[in-house]
């Protein structure tokens, strides 16, 4: 949607604002390389369609088409609002399901992986939900058109931006009717009382009504992430790892019915026997440690500047993806994935890095040759080259500024 896009500019400097602010007041809620991986999945989210159209494109193209059963109008006040509320209505269910399903969390896990919680951690995003189109199709069989539900869609999203902070306490009356950085805190966190609640994108009503609300307790600080730790920064294996742990449970469960029900069944269900025979320990909460590995402060530094690039990058692909011809449009998305995905290595300490930096690098003189942009992009990725090869020749020139206190695998 196009209103994610305009307001891609409001959420970097809201983001850059809130770190300001942490610091001036001694609270400081971000750390670099997590930040890095939430942007990086927002990103990948986006771009992925980029690659191929939703399941839902075809429902949506028939709805438009005329199957409805009422003629609602499209302009006034009240079909948005009656826009707003009824996708609202079916957000909270669709994110109920999709903690409640293990089929629907593996996708949405991607969002509550994140062990801090600011603003950074609102463009965290799934890469891999293909199914949540099926909640919002009724309102447009019945007759909401299309484009107010997807604007409505788009403004939803936008809206839970702002509730993804720790600086903003209560905000009175509000609490009781709209989704607040106050009951959006307890959503994110593993603490037991706090699992499982407060659904809503803008309005908290409907966990009032169905009896999944619970406020935030002065006396119960939220500890945020999930039961059983990513311990990765790597935005690839963040989309797939509960995929990958259902088909691992799926292929060693003995019953056929097992093999198909872990998948339906809720994300802490597993066959009988295998928590004994293939134990998956989580992480006690009175033991929490995030999840932190050493790297130096030259290669977050690096890492740092090539997320820059690369977001930029993405955010320009959006922007003008109609314009590319399908070609160098695939080459250069999945050059930006493979960028991100190197970004993970650096902030993980990886050794092997550096080698397969020098290959995107190549990659990205490739696409000069074979795919060249315009004039001003041009230039703009003969300045990222000289910039990355000189950075990553001292590198590899100086181990010790990227491998001392840190970890190679």
């Amino acid at each position: 949607m196009q209103i994610i896009l305009y307001a891609i500019p409001g959420f970097i400097i809201l983001i850059l604002a809130e770190w300001l602010y942490g610091l001036a007041r001694g609270r400081n809620t971000y750390r670099v390389a997590d930040t890095i991986t939430s942007i990086s999945l927002g990103s990948i989210s986006r771009l992925r369609g980029l690659l191929f159209l939703g399941f839902g494109a075809w429902f949506y193209t028939r709805a438009a088409d005329g199957y409805h059963l009422i003629d609602l109008p499209d302009k006034g006040i009240g079909i948005w609002l009656l826009a707003l509320v009824a996708y609202d209505f079916s957000y909270y269910w669709f994110h109920r399901i999709s903690h409640e399903v293990n089929l629907f969390w593996a996708a949405h896990v991607v969002h509550h992986q994140s062990e801090d919680y600011n603003l950074g951690t609102a463009l965290r995003q799934s890469g891999s939900g293909l199914f949540g189109f099926i909640f919002y199709l009724p309102w447009l069989y019945i007759g909401i058109p299309p484009e107010i539900l997807f604007a409505s869609g788009a403004l939803n999203l936008v809206y839970q931006f702002w509730v993804h902070t720790q600086h903003v306490y209560r905000i009175g009356p509000l609490e009781y009717i709209m989704v607040t950085p106050s009951n959006h805190r307890v959503h994110h966190a593993q603490n037991k009382i706090y699992i499982d609640r407060n659904y809503g994108g803008i309005f908290c009503i409907w966990d009032r009504m169905f009896g999944t609300f619970q406020p935030e307790l002065p006396g119960e600080p939220c500890i945020y992430g999930i039961r059983k730790p990513l311990k990765s920064y790597n935005p690839f294996w963040a989309n797939v790892h509960v995929y990958w742990s259902t088909l691992l449970d799926s292929w060693h469960a003995e019953r056929w019915q097992d093999k198909i029900k872990v998948w339906f069944k809720g994300p802490g269900w597993r066959p009988s026997g295998l928590e004994v025979t293939h134990p998956r320990p989580g992480m006690p909460l009175e033991n929490f440690r995030k999840f932190d590995p050493p790297a130096t402060g030259t290669v977050r530094l690096y890492a740092f500047f090539q997320f820059f690039c690369t977001t930029l990058a993405g955010t320009g692909m959006l922007i003008t993806a109609k314009d590319w011809a399908p070609a160098p449009m695939v080459y250069v998305t999945l050059l930006i994935f493979f960028s991100f995905y190197l970004q993970s290595a650096w902030t993980e300490g990886r050794g092997f890095a550096r080698w397969l930096e020098w290959l995107k690098l190549g990659l990205v003189f490739v696409l000069l040759v074979y795919f060249p942009p315009g004039p001003a992009t041009t230039l703009s990725l003969q300045v990222y080259l000289a910039i990355s090869i000189l950075s990553l020749t001292w590198l590899t020139a100086n181990p010790a500024l990227a491998t001392a206190n840190s970890r190679s695998h």
